[in-house]
């Protein structure tokens, strides 16, 4: 759609400009009267005056359309960013989700108690009460899984965890697709024999193989049910503002929505033809929506099956504002960074006007005077009140213009630190998962409960551990340690040194020697270690239990989470950027704790650990709060946004961790 069009039709949409347009069309009408008025009563005194008062009126006029133009356009971009922002982050938070799946359905289907499972022709009952079992500890962990399947490679089930889905047999084409495919996994997202009654069902399958080797006989397949719909309803929740509709959407096909009376699962959103360059107004059976729609910007490669964010709000609510007026001094705005140029223009080019005014009116009094044209006065005292009248509509116009920038940054560094510290959290409860389930590795239990370990032995829990951290790449190192914290293995060749000594007498590694529960798990505090370079990160904790006896720790696993880049990436993903995709000039953003001890930050001399004055509205957030304000640091005055986190499912919601974050983006003003 034409650009001038569209913004013609979204005008229609805010009511402040109809206001501003009538109060500047009938100031210029009388301005037109006044002129006349004065060429009539006074035409010998007035000719010289009113030919100036005319050539001032022509560049009001000049001004009145670009000032119209501009409060169109700020207001334009301003709804733009906002539903942008949430359409993208809507299928990017989701997407980085499904990345993580990726990794969990190659790893699982080469788990020895699946693949003794399968081995055995007609498994007994107790066998398939145990497989059962440990589904369900898979899931106890990664609650992102209402089912799980491992089917033989006809298709027949041989264990489920879902006793409410009635499949036997499957003749669904993604079990042959997976067993041909050289691909780790597959992903499907339609309707399925696997989980009967779904409107859609969201599969991850992978092939499972007798061993490791490259031409190991095929024994099955392994699908792992993702539970989409409860996965947007947390997301959705988050997002969502009054007026507004959030979709998923499959092309035009919805298959996610956040008001499904209003727009159900199913049904076909209006074209969204050219919607990713903008804002778009649509029209639906209960009127005209303004929207925007995103495609994923993938994450480490992964971009999934080319679903897109799409928000909608109702036309008419979409412009209904309260302005607040600002606290920042007027200087400080004109020299603003934020505030376009063209603004900046209109409020001198609206100064140089009202000057003009007076100096007509001084003029015209000091030639009256001289000419005793007493007659002209009143014309003199009009022409005052239409400067005043006109100064006073550009200051107010151009205070909403400011207060539009300003209040669309404070809004955008907000919701930008909420991204940044969910990304967090739904990225560190993955890490809470890998290292319980990791503890639960037959070989590592069976291996560890032994009173001596072969060089085999050592071996092999190295190769298990390679294979791990080659999947999950955002450890630097995996180590399995005995009860006494001397290493036996570690995933990262270059830490070998650390193989036979003993870890450091930390209190974290003691608390993991001492849980008996596999739910259970420790951190350690975000400190410097010598597991991490003695750099600053969280170390992932938990026992390793023997095999028989669920209570008796044999042994440990950490992972060491490589904070730095994973951090630093998280930030500068949530950074407000430009029209060229590139961070706003300035702008940085940090992780801390809530006394200010800085855990990352986007900016060289913020470096962890090091301590920072926060201001208490920031400090003091609830979890899951989110505040704006403009503050001052270092001399330079910045919108600064903040979220503290609230957690993600289970982790830091269920008081088995506590941890408050706090995320915070700055943009200088």
């Amino acid at each position: 759609m034409n650009e001038r069009r569209l913004a013609s039709q979204i005008r229609s949409y805010m009511p402040f400009i109809t206001s501003y347009e009538r109060s500047l069309n009938e100031l210029g009408s009388w301005w037109e009267k006044v002129t006349l008025i004065g060429k009539i009563n006074s035409l010998e005194v007035a000719a010289t005056l009113l030919e100036d008062m005319g050539s001032t009126k022509g560049r009001f006029e000049a001004l009145h359309t670009r000032l119209i133009t501009n409060l169109v356009e700020q207001n334009i971009h301003k709804l733009e960013q906002e539903t942008r922002a949430r359409a993208q982050v809507a299928i990017d938070i989701l997407i980085r989700n499904l990345f993580e799946r990726t990794a969990d359905v190659g790893f699982l289907a080469t788990d020895e108690d699946i693949r003794t499972f399968l081995r055995e022709p007609s498994p007994s009952d107790n066998q398939c009460q145990a497989i059962v079992a440990r589904l369900h500890e898979y899931t106890q962990k990664y609650s992102v899984y209402d089912e799980i399947l491992i089917l033989d490679p006809q298709g027949h089930v041989q264990a489920h965890l879902d006793s409410d889905n009635p499949v036997e047999h499957s003749n669904d084409p993604l079990i042959s697709a997976t067993l041909c495919s050289r691909e780790p996994y597959l992903e499907t997202f339609r309707a399925s024999d696997l989980q009967l009654g779904r409107r859609d069902a969201h599969i991850f399958s992978a092939r499972i193989t007798d061993s490791d080797a490259p031409n190991a006989p095929v024994l099955g397949v392994l699908c792992l049910c993702f539970r989409f719909e409860d996965e947007m309803a947390g997301i959705f929740a988050s997002l969502i503002r009054d007026g507004e509709t959030v979709l998923l959407l499959d092309g035009q096909r919805i298959i996610a929505s956040s008001d499904p009376v209003r727009q159900g699962v199913g049904e076909n959103i209006a074209s969204t033809q050219g919607a990713a360059l903008g804002l778009q107004i649509n029209y639906h059976h209960d009127g005209a929506y303004l929207a925007c729609t995103a495609q994923t910007k993938g994450y480490q490669g992964y971009y999934g099956l080319g679903w897109q964010g799409y928000v909608m709000q109702r036309a008419e609510e979409a412009f209904i504002q309260h302005v607040k007026e600002l606290s920042l001094a007027q200087e400080v705005l004109q020299r603003s960074q934020c505030i376009p140029e063209a603004i900046r223009q209109i409020g001198s080019h609206a100064a140089l006007v009202t000057d003009d005014l007076s100096l007509i009116v001084l003029n015209g009094q000091i030639i009256s005077a001289k000419r005793d044209a007493k007659e002209f006065m009143p014309v003199l005292v009009e022409i005052r009140h239409i400067g005043e009248r006109t100064k006073g509509l550009f200051e107010d116009s151009i205070r909403r213009l400011h207060s539009t920038v300003i209040h669309s940054l404070l809004s955008e560094v907000q919701f930008q630190a909420f991204l940044a510290v969910d990304i967090m959290d739904r990225n560190l409860y993955e890490r809470a998962n890998d290292v319980r389930w990791w503890a639960l590795t037959s070989r590592f239990r069976r291996i560890l409960a032994q009173l001596k370990h072969t060089e085999d032995d050592l071996l092999t829990l190295e190769n298990i551990l390679k294979y791990i951290n080659e999947l999950y790449t955002v450890y630097t190192n995996l180590l399995l340690f005995d009860t006494e914290r001397k290493v036996l293995a570690v995933s990262n060749d270059e830490q070998r040194r650390l193989i036979g000594n003993r870890l450091p007498d930390e209190p974290f590694l003691q608390a993991a020697l001492s849980v008996k529960d596999t739910q259970r798990y420790v951190v350690s505090p975000f400190v410097p270690t010598e597991l991490y370079d003695g750099r600053h990160t969280y170390v992932y904790s938990t026992a390793i239990l023997a095999p028989n006896q669920q209570a008796q720790a044999v042994g440990g696993i950490a992972i060491v989470f490589d904070a730095e880049p994973q951090f630093i990436a998280m930030l500068e993903d949530a950074l407000p950027r430009d029209e060229h995709g590139q961070p706003l000039a300035g702008a940085f953003g940090l992780f801390a704790g809530r006394d200010g001890q800085i855990i990352a930050s986007t900016r060289q001399d913020l470096n962890p650990g090091s301590s920072l004055a926060l201001e208490v509205c920031f400090t003091k957030l609830d979890n899951g709060a989110r505040h704006s304000a403009i503050l001052e640091y270092e001399g330079q005055h910045y919108a600064v946004g903040g979220a503290m986190s609230q957690g993600y499912r289970e982790y830091k919601t269920t008081g088995d961790y506590l941890n408050d974050v706090l995320a915070l983006i700055f943009v200088p003003i």
